[in-house]
Order: C-alpha cells, then structure tokens, then sequence
C-alpha cells in the first residue's frame, strides 16, 4: 500500500496530457513554480539593485562609458528569464517510436543508469524521469532527464535544479545540448539495429 502510494506521487510529478499538449513539462502542483517565480524575481531584483544601482545613478548621456554596466546586467537578466520560461520545452522527435524502438530506448536508458549511475524515480510505460546526480552536470544540486511517450513521438527534457529543488535557468543551453546528444545517441542505437 505504501509502496503503491508513493509510486503514483512519482508519477503525479507532471500532468502527463497537459504536457503532451502543450509541449511543455506541466506540474500538477503550482506551488513549486510559483515559489520559483518568487525566487527569480527576488534574486534579480537583488542582483540588479546591488550591481547596477551606483551604475544607473553615475549614467551620463554623452558618456558610453557609464552605459556598459547596466546595459551588461540587464542583457544577462533577460536572457535567464528567457531561458527560465524556455528550460520547461519538451524536444519533439517525431515518428521515432515503434515497438522495436521502444526496446531499444528501455535498453538505452537502462545502460545509462548502470554506466552513469542515473537513478529511474519514474519507470512507468508511458512516461520515464530519471535522476542524475550533482557531479555529473557543470552548475546546480542535481538533474532530471523527462521522456514522455506519445504514440509514435518521444518527447524529452533535460533540466537543471539548484537551491530548493528549484529549476535553474542557468545550464539551459547545456541543457538543449544534452538533449541533442540523447537524441542522437537514440537515433544511432536504432539505425545500428539490424
């Protein structure tokens, strides 16, 4: 009974047809991502009054110079709020799924968990996420790899989570390259597959 119940709040984790149709990881609880909304928009506002506050005050019109500083913080600011809304996108790989490759993914994902030491916190039919330590990515506590399966369609996540458990927009580009590098990995298991 124990073992039942936490089983289904691993996999309540994401609303799994909301995601599949909004390409998107959707959590059935708001709470995490209204706490990390809270957190990003604490953490740059800090950031922003603390580096830039003595810049914007020194600014002068015919000066360039007085301009870097701020123009610097506020480029970087929008971009991890870009890629904090971006870092929840599910990678789309169309018409890749049969029930030979299918095999062949679960053959793949289980090779990851023994080379890699990744850990399955979620290893039902349609929908897999699995764990990757804090030593095995470049900035953050830990990582999630999401796999939904879609009929014929894989769709993929990988995300980074810092303070809290909290996602961190940081490793986003990193990130999409990991994906990539799934993606091609899969790709070339099931060609080599007579």
């Amino acid at each position: 009974m124990h073992l039942h119940k936490q089983n289904r709040q691993l996999t309540d984790e994401i609303n799994i047809k909301k995601s599949i149709k909004n390409n998107k990881l959707i959590y059935r609880s708001l709470t995490p991502k209204v706490i990390e909304i809270i957190y990003m928009v604490m953490l740059f506002g800090i950031l922003l009054y603390m580096i830039t506050i003595d810049s914007f005050l020194k600014i002068e019109i015919n000066n360039i110079r007085t301009l870097i500083i701020p123009f610097v913080t506020i480029t970087i600011c929008v971009f991890i709020i870009y890629w904090y809304i971006k870092n929840d996108k599910l990678q789309r790989e169309k018409n890749i799924l049969n029930s030979k490759n299918k095999l062949i993914i679960e053959k793949y994902l289980l090779q990851l968990t023994d080379q890699r030491e990744w850990s399955f916190t979620n290893n039902s039919d349609c929908v897999k996420i699995m764990n990757i330590p804090m030593w095995q990515i470049q900035i953050g506590n830990y990582s999630k790899l999401y796999i939904i399966y879609d009929n014929d369609d894989l769709l993929l996540n990988f995300s980074s989570y810092g303070l809290f458990g909290l996602k961190f927009p940081v490793n986003y580009i990193c990130n999409r390259n990991i994906e990539q590098k799934i993606i091609q990995k899969i790709k070339t298991k099931i060609k080599n597959v007579p």
